[in-house]
């Protein structure tokens, strides 16, 4: 797991593979400083999705389809386990909207990162 520090400050958790984790630690270690500030991270992210051919839209398009996709695979396993489809929606929306690093009860983020799922 790493930690970062993300929008408004708040601090989350994500799991990486242990070669990720590992070239991490690495160059914190060596260099003592974050792989990039902003404007890096964005150059960075402009040229991968540049090289792929892909149009770049920045971050929150990424963010859309991932938790678009995990609200999909949760309301999938919330459903197998025995829920109504009203409870599986509602879990993998609250479940969704929180893994973006929003409260639970943030119904307009929800509408706004999953439409009308």
């Amino acid at each position: 797991m790493v930690e970062t520090i993300g929008k408004g400050g708040q601090s989350r958790e994500a799991q990486v593979s242990p070669d990720l984790y590992a070239a991490i630690a690495e160059h914190l270690a060596t260099a003592g400083e974050p792989l990039a500030d902003l404007r890096g991270y964005q150059a960075a992210w402009r040229r991968a999705i540049e090289a792929v051919h892909g149009q770049v839209t920045g971050t929150h398009g990424l963010r859309r389809l991932s938790s678009q996709q995990y609200y999909a695979k949760t309301y999938a396993k919330m459903r197998a386990a025995g829920l109504s489809s009203a409870e599986a929606r509602c879990t993998a929306r609250q479940e969704a909207v929180s893994l973006l690093g929003h409260s639970k009860t943030r119904t307009d983020q929800a509408a706004c990162y999953l439409g009308a799922a």
